[in-house]
């Protein structure tokens, strides 16, 4: 039996695709006790709650004596792109907990999950380093940007997987994509950047499968009252927010800085937002049109332009009575004499709607909140069980319990590792420690 070892686990979305290969998990931990009730309850009981920087998370690994596997989800959020980006954030340095569980337990091959933007933040400082801490304990790395659309996950999900194998080992080979895959607007290049994910470019003939849509995976729990573990949703939130809902297509979102077919506008909402006149509506669009063209500054985000540029731009003369009412009302800010959109609808939108017959876009631990993402076809965010479809676990791993809330379980689901990518993971583990134990034996 292969002896797994899986520190950071989560809910065990890593972990299940081992269970379910029949790898022995010998050892799970998270200082998450949502996440140990869950896992307890659907990968495997042999689960703690330890903070991984304790004595007593030392002592369980002292103990342990060696395995042949480790995995680790090591926590991201100081690298994501979803929040901010700290260089000092302690978390990012987590990831020194499992080099020390590697270094003492001696695996035979570990797993390490994180998300993307660890290869893009702080100029990849921090992949550079983990790649030589663990050269330096005896481990050859390599790491892989994977979409989990590609490997039969209904969700756009990319992370950049690291493999750790002994100096000297057999190669490790990396599973091979079933679905295609097709990169959105505004993820960078990860064929170029880095030996990362390339087999579509390196095997164009390959017969791929068309990825998973949304529709593929929940078509069925369209209707709340159903019979169906967690399929529910927290229901809260403004009795306003109805009015937005009605206003969002699929494919759009309520966005006022991005100028595209996309975006809704908080304008095209007066009763929501508040009336504006048309004068006024034509000073906000041509300030949302213009406001990220380099002309008017390097600011990624967008630039506040001066009065005499939105009037020529827009045609209107004489604008600084609207500008005025436009600050009074919240739709502007003033910065140093310019202007600028105001509010919460800068960067890439919020009251996202996606499209129901395309893969979900990531699945993220806030997706119980309508501000953020809506179901395609109603007028609702995705309920638990859906967000766990789309994560690709099976209706029978459940997530609530008296000791596990709603909002725990999208939590933990946002948090996850798709199983369905676990799964294939745990299939090229396999068949490297049997390359592995072969090779042993013949020397």
């Amino acid at each position: 039996m292969t002896r797994v070892v899986s520190v950071f686990c989560g809910c065990g979305g890593l972990d299940y695709g081992f269970k379910q290969a029949g790898f022995e998990l010998t050892y799970a931990c998270d200082v998450d006790q949502a996440a140990v009730d869950c896992y307890a309850k659907n990968v495997d009981e042999n689960v703690f709650r330890r903070d991984a920087q304790s004595a007593e998370f030392h002592r369980d690994i002292a103990d342990l004596g060696a395995c042949d596997v480790v995995l680790g989800g090591f926590p991201c959020q100081g690298f994501s792109k979803a929040g901010p980006k700290r260089v000092a954030d302690e978390r990012n340095s987590l990831y020194s907990e499992m080099l020390r569980v590697v270094g003492l337990l001696r695996p035979r091959i570990f797993i390490a999950e994180n998300v993307d933007g660890l290869s893009q933040n702080f100029q990849g400082t921090y992949l550079k380093r983990i790649v030589s801490d663990f050269k330096r304990i005896g481990y050859e790395v390599e790491h892989r940007v994977l979409d989990a659309v590609s490997f039969g996950v209904p969700q756009h999900r990319r992370r950049i997987i690291f493999v750790g194998t002994q100096v000297g080992a057999p190669q490790f080979e990396w599973p091979e994509p079933i679905h295609t895959y097709r990169r959105r607007n505004g993820e960078f290049n990860i064929d170029s950047t880095m030996p990362l994910f390339d087999f579509a470019a390196k095997n164009p003939r390959a017969e791929l499968k068309a990825p998973l849509s949304i529709q593929d995976a929940i078509e069925d729990l369209l209707e709340l009252k159903l019979d169906i573990a967690d399929h529910v949703i927290t229901d809260s939130w403004p009795d306003q927010y109805a009015k937005i809902f009605d206003r969002i297509k699929e494919g759009q979102k309520l966005c006022n800085v991005r100028h595209a077919q996309t975006s809704v506008y908080t304008w095209d909402i007066p009763e929501v937002f508040g009336e504006v006149t048309e004068r006024e509506k034509c000073l906000l669009e041509t300030i949302s049109k213009n406001r990220r063209h380099k002309r008017f500054g390097d600011v990624p985000n967008g630039n506040p332009l001066a009065i005499d540029v939105i009037q020529k731009l827009s045609g209107i003369e004489n604008a600084s009575p609207e500008i005025s009412n436009l600050l009074a009302s919240g739709y502007l800010k003033e910065i140093n004499g310019k202007f600028d959109l105001k509010g919460a609808m800068f960067c890439s939108g919020i009251f996202k709607r996606p499209i129901w017959n395309q893969p979900a876009p990531t699945v993220l631990t806030n997706f119980h909140n309508p501000r953020y993402f809506l179901h395609p076809l109603r007028n609702r965010p995705f309920t638990l069980r859906e967000c766990a479809r789309l994560q690709s676990f099976p209706d029978s791993f459940t997530f609530t319990s008296e000791k596990v809330s709603v909002i725990d379980g999208y939590r933990l689901v946002g948090n996850a590792v798709p199983p369905e990518l676990s799964r294939v993971l745990a299939k090229a583990v396999a068949k490297f420690v049997d390359v592995s134990r072969g090779s042993m034996v013949a020397s």
